[in-house]
């Protein structure tokens, strides 16, 4: 069963949002795990791919998203981000950007929950721990 972890970002933006997610990337990347990043849409998307070049100047995590001209199913990067796009390989960790659940988010064993303080983002965030704290799900919750 999946294990969910949410985090409650301190800050309101989005760019607060995709920095933790970079730093779960990270974090998931040092074990090795193979990580896909569900988004809200495009732009979010495109973000998260521009944040993942530049986030630290030192460390490039190579990534492929759904708006790249090269998207394939086959490819060999190990982190993917996308919003339309359910990955057919297999993904050990799911970071979700939406403010709706996942309807695939069951298939992974670990999956990380971003939330901020801007309200909109607060409140699905809250619908959505319910909704998994309903269905039984193991969660944890690290407000930073």
């Amino acid at each position: 069963m999946t294990k969910i972890n949410f985090y409650l970002s301190g800050n309101n933006t989005l760019r607060g949002r995709l920095f933790l997610a970079c730093r779960l990337v990270e974090k998931a990347r040092e074990h090795k795990l193979q990580v896909h990043i569900h988004t809200d849409g495009y732009n979010t998307t495109k973000r998260m791919d521009e944040m993942l070049w530049i986030w630290k100047e030192s460390s490039f995590i190579p990534h492929i998203s759904d708006i790249s001209n090269n998207w394939s199913d086959t490819f060999s990067e190990p982190v993917s981000i996308a919003s339309h796009y359910v990955p057919r390989k297999h993904c050990d960790y799911l970071i979700n950007l939406s403010n709706q659940v996942p309807e695939f988010f069951s298939r992974y064993a670990k999956m990380a929950e971003i939330i901020d303080q801007n309200e909109t983002i607060l409140t699905a965030g809250r619908e959505r721990y319910s909704f998994y704290k309903n269905k039984g799900y193991t969660l944890n919750y690290y407000q930073l």
